[in-house]
């Protein structure tokens, strides 16, 4: 799912978890999701799990929560998010009301070992993430031993013990009660795989399409994800896992396609990894970097930078009360510190700021792009009217880009004003701006 476009930290969400996350289902998140997902996915999981004990059932909440208790920045949280959703432990939905920008996440348990250990897309991605040595600690630590040999079963029945009384006025509840949604495991989905190039492949051998039961079609899909393979790969596969009396045998399948797997690639085994060519992300800038240092930066520590580690009492009040009493995120905390000290020539009024901040929740700034978009703006209408002048820098400071214009530019480098509203889409770099690239170094410095 991309929720990039849409997740914000005022973005609500509900938590939809009818049941509790157990011992062992904690032993099966540690022990065998971890390695795969990472602490921090693990960490978000179980907060998910833990907080909404001190909430009512389907109570409304905001991602800033997630970016406060945690530490998150929001790029981070998206992509634990999809970790999440990939892996099977999380599904998400939006709300499909006109005007309401919800999700809603629905929590599922981890499976059991056994079926983890049974699940050829699991186990192998485990298997290469930890190495032979750590997959064996692993499985062992979670074998249970079966039940002892010839022993005869002499549990009383139902009725030896209790005596029914039919009342003709009960009636079984319809109402929706606390129950277990374990996890189907990786999530892929039938459309992965394509099926009738398959069966293009496979006409005129002994394999039959009656063969392809839900369960072979699925384990057909996770097997070519987990070794990359491809239609007439399967065939070959499938040909030397197949009876006329006994159809497809899953394990032979299995095992024939690790064998592929092994032969052509010389692995032992396939990496887990985000797959080459498909990310959605759009290619970072350093000036996309700079903002999301500015995103990852505690608000409180930047100001310490702007002071040199000496703030005053009452600016660190100013800071802790924008943070607390308004849902400004911290990128955007940064960009008003910054054009405040400098507007001013150092100083950070109390009022003035937690005025501006206040204006800045009433029109919805989230990024520090709009932030720094509403700044420009508002400087452009001021110089227009001849009312103010840029405040000349003291020495050691620099005025980031979207404070002052270029000064003294190349004739050769300005552009016809209609050919500026045509490119007015282009997306400018730090590169083609020395003064936004001093600020990013600046900024650097003072990290």
């Amino acid at each position: 799912m991309n929720i990039n476009d849409r997740l914000k930290p005022n973005t609500e969400f509900i938590i939809y978890r009818p049941m509790r996350l157990g011992a062992d289902h904690m032993a099966s998140l540690n022990e065998l999701y971890m390695p795969l997902i990472g602490p921090d996915a693990a960490m978000v999981y179980i907060y998910m799990f833990e907080s909404t004990e001190h909430h009512s059932p389907l109570a409304i909440r905001f991602h800033k929560e997630f970016m406060d208790a945690l530490s998150v920045p929001l790029s981070d949280l998206m992509t634990v998010i999809r970790r999440l959703e990939g892996i099977g432990l999380l599904k998400s939905y939006v709300s499909n009301n006109a005007h309401e920008d919800l999700f809603v996440y629905e929590l599922l348990l981890p499976v059991s070992p056994a079926a983890f250990f049974n699940d050829p897309m699991l186990s192998m991605y485990l298997y290469g993430k930890v190495g032979s040595a750590q997959y064996k600690i692993k499985k062992e630590r979670l074998i249970y031993p079966k039940l002892p040999e010839n022993i005869t079963e002499v549990t009383s029945k139902f009725t030896e013990v209790f005596n029914p009384n039919n009342d003709p006025a009960f009636t079984l509840p319809k109402e929706n009660f606390k129950k277990e949604t374990v996890s189907a495991g990786i999530n892929v989905d039938l459309d992965d795989f394509d099926f009738d190039v398959l069966f293009t492949h496979l006409k005129g051998t002994i394999i039959d399409r009656k063969y392809f039961t839900k369960d072979i079609r699925m384990l057909i899909v996770k097997l070519s994800v987990l070794f990359g393979l491809n239609a007439y790969d399967m065939k070959n596969i499938l040909l030397k896992s197949t009876s006329n009396y006994h159809g497809i045998d899953a394990a032979k399948l299995k095992y024939e396609a690790r064998k592929y797997f092994q032969m052509e690639s010389k692995k032992v085994s396939p990496v887990l990894e985000a797959p080459a060519g498909k990310s959605t992300e759009p290619e970072k800038t350093e000036e996309d970097e700079y903002i999301r240092m500015l995103n990852e930066t505690n608000p409180i520590d930047r100001l310490r930078d702007l002071r040199q580690g000496m703030p005053t009492d009452i600016e660190l009040k100013l800071v802790t009360d924008i943070i607390v009493n308004t849902t400004l995120s911290h990128g955007v905390i940064n960009i008003l510190l910054e054009y405040v000290y400098l507007k001013l020539d150092g100083e950070l009024p109390y009022n003035y700021t937690m005025t501006i901040a206040k204006d800045w929740v009433e029109k919805g700034y989230q990024t520090p792009g709009e932030a720094i978009a509403s700044i420009k703006e508002r400087k452009a209408q001021q110089e227009k009217r001849k009312r103010r002048y840029v405040p000349s820098e003291r020495q050691g400071e620099k005025a980031p880009k979207w404070m002052t214009k270029k000064k003294d530019a190349p004739l050769e480098q300005k552009q016809p004003e209609k050919e500026v509203k045509q490119s007015g889409d282009v997306k400018k770099t730090a590169k083609d701006d020395p003064e936004l690239q001093k600020m990013i170094e600046e900024f650097r410095k003072n990290r």
